[in-house]
């Protein structure tokens, strides 16, 4: 079974949006700079591994420049500036790592949303599916993904779709993309 890329797609974009404030811890000079980088960075580890997702390894590759700086071996020198030197010199390329996972993800699901469009539009033209508001949204949106399962026609994208999404995440975009008024 397919994980939710959708789920995937929300994790990726909450760290990203969390990225900001660390760096202005870094700015402020916060001394719990890098223990907010590393939780950051451990649960964005967590989110790749959870997915399957190989560059698990360069985030985990992040944090031990982070921690060896830690444990350096020069005699002298304050090792909590050392550590904020090699957390900052990393910045970039953390957030880059984690945008350049999400990004495929994101067109992947546009192009599905695309699709799903069409589909919603030859269906929606067919008038063969309406909304009862006597019936809730989700199994309205179930029984349009049902109809165009069943469809000879409709079913080639249906097809595509299941190739690329989970049905969950199929029947969630279905969801986004349904103007109910459209199917009255």
């Amino acid at each position: 079974m397919k994980k939710s890329q959708f789920i995937l797609i929300k994790q990726l974009k909450e760290k990203l949006l969390q990225f900001p404030s660390i760096v202005s811890k870094l700015e402020k000079k916060d001394p719990y700079f890098i223990d907010s980088l590393l939780v950051w960075l451990k649960s964005a580890e967590d989110i790749f591994s959870s997915y399957n997702i190989s560059a698990v390894s360069e985030l985990a590759g992040f944090r031990a420049k982070i921690l060896a700086a830690r444990i350096g071996t020069e005699r002298g020198g304050n090792i909590k500036k050392k550590q904020i030197k090699a957390a900052s010199d990393i910045l970039y390329d953390l957030q880059s790592t984690v945008l350049t996972v999400l990004m495929p993800f994101e067109k992947k699901i546009d192009d599905c949303r695309e699709l799903i469009k069409q589909l919603l539009t030859l269906l929606k033209q067919r008038g063969t599916i309406h909304y009862n508001p006597q019936v809730s949204f989700e199994v309205f949106v179930n029984s349009v993904w049902q109809t165009i399962l069943m469809d000879n026609e409709l079913s080639v994208g249906a097809i595509k779709l299941k190739s690329i999404l989970s049905e969950t995440d199929i029947i969630m975009v279905v969801g986004d993309e349904i103007e109910i008024t459209e199917f009255m």
